[in-house]
C-alpha cells in the first residue's frame, strides 16, 4: 500500500528510465543477474526505493540490449537485403516518392520471431496502405541527422520510435505487394473519399487518425501562432472528450432500458449505470486510440482513466500527482525509450499544469474559476511554448477558451458520428457539411494569428519560470519578494550577452553551410542550406536556431554562390526576416554585389570581401564570396574570422597573389574539405586557428578528403566537422574565445552511437 499511495516509488522509477537517452553505452545484458539478485536482495531486506532503482535497471538492460539484438539481426546480412515486412502507417508523399513504417518479418528468407523484428522507416515509389505485405529487395542507411541547439533531431526520434535505419527500395528490382484486411486503413480510405472535397480534410484525418501528413506547413504555422497546435493532435483532451461521450452513452442505454422494466427491477439496476458508464467510455477511448496508433499521449490518457476509474469503483483515494507517476512508470515500461520524445514531455507536462491549477483554483467557483484556470494554463505553459517554438502566442488565451471547448462539444463527437455514419451508410455528405460549417469560424480565425506572435529566445524560458512560481505562491510570499524577483529578471535579461562582442555559429545543415555572426540582438547570415520544393534548411533549422540564439533582426545576407547547398533558403530567409542587405557574386545592383575590393561595417564588424574580382553571371565553385570579418577586441587584440564558400584550387593561387601572410582564429574549410581545395597555396598562406567543415556524416562525397585534414592539422589548426560534432559555438567574450560543440565522441548516447554507426 505504501508503494502504491506514495509518490517517490514511482518516481524514482519514471526518473531511472528516463535516464536511458543519456547513457554513453547500454551495459551487456549479462548485467541483469546482478541487477535482479540485487533487486531481489533489497527487497527482502525492505530497503524498496534503492530496490526500484534496480529493477528500473534491469528494466532498462531488457530493453536496451533488445533494441541492439534488432540492430544486429537487421545488419547481419549486410546494406543490401530481401526483406518481408509489414506497413504500419499511413503513408506520407515526399519528395521521392511516398515514406511508411514497416516493420520486417523475414530478412534473406529467414523468419524472425516476434522480439527479433526491427522497424524501418521505407522510401518507395508507390504509395503503400498500412497492413499490406511487401516482399521487396532494399538498401538500408544509417540514421544520420543534423543536431542543433533546437530543431527536428531525426537521431532522437527514430529512438524514441524504435526504428533502426532508413530503407529505399532498390532502383530497377521487382517488389510484390500482397493486401490483406486492415481495419484502421479501410475507414481511413472511407474518411478519405467522403472529405476528398473538403478543404479540412487535413484536420479532419489528423483528428482522427493522428494522420497530419494532409496539414500543410502553412496550416503549422497558423496552429503555431494561434497555441492551437494541441488540438489537432489526438491527446489526452481528446481521449476524455471521447471518454465522456461513452460514459454518457452507457449510462444513458441504461438508463432508457429501465424505463422498460418493472418498477421493482429498476432500483436494481442502479448500481450497474456507473460501471456500464465506465466500461463504453473506456471501450469508446481506447477504440479512439487505437484509431491514432496508441500514441504516447493516448496511452498516457488511457491509463489515467483506468488507474481513476477503477480506484473509484473500488472507493480508494491517492494523491494526483502518485496516479500520474504510475501512469509514467507503466509508459516507459511498455513503451520504452519513449521519454526521448517531446510528445511524452508535452502529455504528463500538461497533466501536471492542469493538476497544479486545480490545487490553485480550488478556492475559487463559478465563471471566475473557469478564467481563472483558464489564464493560469496559459501562464504556466509560456516556458513550454517558449522553449519548443521560440516564440510566444499572446493571443493563445482567447483562442483556447473559444475552441477548446468548441472543439470538445461540437467537433470532435460529431467527428466520431461522422466516422460512424460513414462505415453504415452509403450518403454521408450531409454530415461532413455540417462538420465544414463548424470548422469555417476555426478555419477563419486563425488567418490573424500571426499578428499575435511574439519571437522570443529560449532562455526567455527560464525567466518565465521563477515568475510563474511567484504568481503561483503569492498567497505565501510577501510581496517585498515578489517585486524583488521580477526586478532580478528584468535587470539580468540584457545581462544575457553583457561583455559579449561577437560569436559566430556553424549551424549543422548536413552537406551545405549556413553561419550565423551575431551581435546583441541582431546577426549576419553567410550561406542558408539547401532546399526543395517541400523542405527547406532555412525554414527547418537556420530560423529557429536565430531565434533560440536571441536574434531579433536579421542585418545582412551573404551568398557565396548559387549552389543549391549554400543559395537554397535565399527566398525562405528574405520573406521571413526581410534582412537589410543581401551580397552575392552575381548580385544585380552595386549594393548587392560581393566582390574583391568591397568594404562594409556593421556595428563593430568589419567586413571584406577578398574574391572574386568581378561581378559574374552565375556564381559557381570558383566565383564563391570570400569574407573576411575582423573586429576589435576590448583588450584591442584584432580577432579574424575567415569564410571561404566553395573555392577551388585555382581561386586560392589567385587569392594568395593579392595576401600576405594572415592570421586567422576561426575559417571554414573550402568546398567541405574537398580535395579540389584547401591546396598548400592556401594552408600556407593562411594561419588558422580553428578550422570548421560543414559536411554530412558518412556522406556518398566522402567529405572531407583525408589529405586536405592532415594538412589542416599538422600546421597545428584545431579541426571540426559538423557531421560529427553538431553546431559549433565561437564565442569570443572579453578577450577569450570559447568553443563548443553538440556532440562529443566520447560521451554521445549510446543510441546515438548505433544508429549513426551501427556499432556503439
Amino acid at each position: 500500500m505504501t508503494l502504491l499511495t506514495g509518490i517517490v516509488a514511482p518516481l524514482v522509477f519514471s526518473l531511472t528510465l528516463i535516464s536511458v537517452a543519456w547513457w554513453p553505452m547500454m551495459p551487456h545484458y549479462y548485467w541483469l543477474i546482478p541487477t535482479s539478485l540485487i533487486s531481489i536482495a533489497l527487497l527482502i531486506k525492505r530497503c524498496s526505493i534503492i530496490a526500484v532503482v534496480f529493477i528500473a535497471m534491469s528494466v532498462a538492460l531488457i530493453q536496451g540490449n533488445l533494441y541492439k539484438h534488432q540492430s544486429e539481426v537487421l545488419y547481419r546480412f549486410g546494406t543490401d537485403i530481401t526483406i518481408k515486412g509489414r506497413v504500419d502507417s499511413y503513408f506520407k508523399k515526399i519528395t521521392r516518392g511516398y515514406e511508411v513504417e514497416l516493420t520486417i518479418l523475414s530478412i534473406n528468407g529467414e523468419k524472425l520471431s516476434f522480439f527479433e523484428r526491427p522497424s524501418v522507416k521505407l522510401y518507395a515509389p508507390i504509395a503503400l496502405t498500412m497492413g499490406e505485405e511487401l516482399q521487396a529487395l532494399v538498401q538500408l542507411k544509417p540514421v544520420v541527422g543534423v543536431l542543433n541547439q533546437v530543431g527536428f533531431d531525426k537521431e532522437q526520434y527514430y529512438f524514441s520510435n524504435r526504428f533502426l535505419a532508413d530503407s529505399v527500395l532498390v532502383d530497377d528490382s521487382h517488389f510484390m505487394v500482397r493486401s490483406s484486411y486492415n481495419w484502421r486503413s479501410k475507414l481511413h480510405r472511407l474518411v478519405t473519399s467522403a472529405t476528398e472535397n473538403s478543404p479540412q480534410q487535413g484536420y479532419y484525418l489528423a483528428l482522427i487518425f493522428g494522420d497530419k501528413s494532409k496539414l500543410a506547413a502553412e496550416d503549422w504555422v497558423r496552429l503555431k501562432h494561434s497555441g492551437l497546435s494541441h488540438l489537432v493532435a489526438i491527446s489526452g483532451l481528446h481521449i476524455g472528450i471521447v471518454f465522456a461521450v461513452g460514459y454518457f452513452i452507457g449510462r444513458g442505454t441504461l438508463l432508457v432500458v429501465t424505463l422498460f422494466l418493472p418498477t421493482e427491477l429498476r432500483y436494481k439496476t442502479a448500481p450497474f449505470r456507473l460501471l456500464l458508464g465506465i466500461f463504453t467510455g473506456l471501450v469508446l477511448a481506447f477504440s479512439y486510440s487505437a484509431l491514432g496508433g496508441f500514441a504516447t499521449s493516448t496511452v498516457r490518457a488511457l491509463l489515467m482513466l483506468v488507474i481513476a476509474n477503477s480506484l473509484c469503483i473500488v472507493h480508494i483515494r491517492i494523491m494526483s500527482m502518485t496516479t500520474l507517476l504510475v501512469a509514467a512508470s507503466i509508459i516507459l515500461t511498455l513503451i520504452p525509450f519513449s521519454s526521448a520524445s517531446a510528445s511524452f514531455w508535452l502529455s504528463f507536462l500538461a497533466v501536471s499544469a492542469l493538476m497544479v491549477t486545480n490545487s490553485v483554483v480550488s478556492y475559487q467557483f463559478g465563471l471566475r474559476t473557469v478564467l481563472y484556470t483558464h489564464v493560469l494554463l496559459c501562464l504556466l505553459f509560456i516556458p513550454i511554448v517558449v522553449s519548443l517554438f521560440q516564440g510566444i502566442a499572446i493571443a493563445s488565451p482567447f483562442y483556447n477558451l473559444l475552441f477548446v471547448p468548441w472543439f470538445s462539444f461540437f467537433v470532435v463527437p460529431l467527428l466520431l458520428l461522422a466516422t460512424a455514419v460513414t462505415v453504415l451508410l452509403e450518403e454521408q455528405n450531409f454530415i461532413w457539411a455540417l462538420i465544414d460549417m463548424l470548422m469555417m469560424p476555426f478555419d477563419y480565425s486563425l488567418n490573424p494569428s500571426s499578428w499575435f506572435w511574439l519571437n522570443a529566445p529560449a532562455y526567455f524560458a527560464f525567466y518565465a519560470i521563477p515568475l510563474i512560481f511567484a504568481f503561483v505562491l503569492r498567497k505565501v510570499v510577501s510581496l517585498k519578494w515578489l517585486v524583488l524577483l521580477l526586478i532580478l529578471c528584468v535587470v539580468t535579461l540584457p545581462l544575457k550577452q553583457s561583455g559579449q562582442k561577437v560569436s559566430v555559429h556553424f549551424f549543422d545543415v548536413a552537406h551545405g553551410l549556413a553561419v550565423a555572426i551575431k551581435q546583441g540582438d541582431q546577426a549576419v547570415l553567410y550561406d542558408t542550406g539547401r532546399a526543395s520544393p517541400t523542405f527547406s534548411m532555412a525554414r527547418a533549422v537556420v530560423t529557429p536556431n536565430l531565434l533560440a540564439l536571441g536574434v531579433g533582426e536579421l542585418h545582412g545576407v551573404i551568398i557565396s554562390h548559387a549552389d543549391n547547398d549554400h543559395a537554397g533558403g535565399e527566398s525562405e530567409l528574405r520573406n521571413y526576416w526581410e534582412p537589410d542587405w543581401v551580397k552575392k557574386p552575381d548580385g544585380m545592383t552595386e549594393e548587392q554585389l560581393c566582390i574583391r575590393g568591397r568594404t562594409w561595417q556593421w556595428k563593430a564588424v568589419r567586413f571584406e570581401a577578398l574574391w572574386p574580382p568581378k561581378r559574374v553571371d552565375r556564381a559557381y565553385n570558383p566565383h564563391s564570396c570570400v569574407v573576411l570579418i575582423s573586429f576589435v577586441q576590448g583588450d584591442n587584440s584584432v580577432r579574424r574570422i575567415l569564410l571561404t564558400g566553395d573555392i577551388e584550387k585555382v581561386s586560392e593561387i589567385l587569392i594568395a597573389r593579392t595576401l600576405s601572410e594572415l592570421d586567422v582564429d576561426v575559417m571554414s574549410v573550402p568546398h567541405h574539405g574537398s580535395r579540389t581545395s584547401s591546396s598548400t597555396f592556401l594552408t600556407q598562406l593562411i594561419h588558422a586557428d580553428h578550422v570548421v567543415a560543414s559536411t554530412k556524416f558518412h556522406s556518398h562525397w566522402q567529405l572531407p578528403n583525408e589529405m586536405v585534414k592532415q594538412r589542416y592539422l599538422e600546421r597545428g589548426t584545431h579541426w571540426y566537422e559538423t557531421g560529427k560534432q553538431g553546431q559549433i559555438d565561437f564565442v569570443f567574450f572579453d578577450g577569450e574565445l570559447t568553443v563548443s560543440t553538440l556532440r562529443s565522441q566520447n560521451l554521445d548516447p549510446w543510441y546515438r552511437q548505433m544508429l549513426r554507426s551501427r556499432v556503439e
